[in-house]
């Protein structure tokens, strides 16, 4: 599976690439929504996880672009956060993500997220 991962903490982001590969999985890296939204624009991806809070382009902002491309009209979203409000579940279904989680989050639960919803 090709994943786009996006996220503002550059550990992470190598935490969850090492993860996905182990898994035989190919993954692209963004550190915010404006280059998540580009990512999209140049490549079809199988799944999408992407951070609620980042610089530059938030989550939410950034799904709701990605929604509008050619390449992100049908690929599977996750979101990811620390807040655990409703209006955050709110805001995720609104801007067209397929699902919101609460970190922490382990990689191998993310994969099988994804391999559930791109079923």
């Amino acid at each position: 599976m090709r994943i786009l991962f996006v996220d503002d903490l550059p550990d992470t982001r190598d935490v969850f690439r090492l993860a996905f590969g182990i898994s035989g999985h190919t993954t692209r890296l963004a550190s915010n929504g404006l280059e998540a939204v580009a990512a999209v624009r140049e490549e079809p991806f199988d799944a999408i996880i992407i951070d609620v809070e980042m610089p530059e382009m938030n989550g939410f902002d950034a799904v709701k672009n990605i929604r509008t491309l050619p390449n992100g009209l049908k690929v599977p979203i996750i979101m990811f956060t620390a807040y655990g409000d409703n209006e955050a579940q709110d805001k995720s279904s609104e801007a067209g993500a397929d699902l919101l989680l609460h970190k922490p989050i382990l990689p191998q639960e993310l994969l099988a997220r994804i391999e559930t919803l791109a079923q």
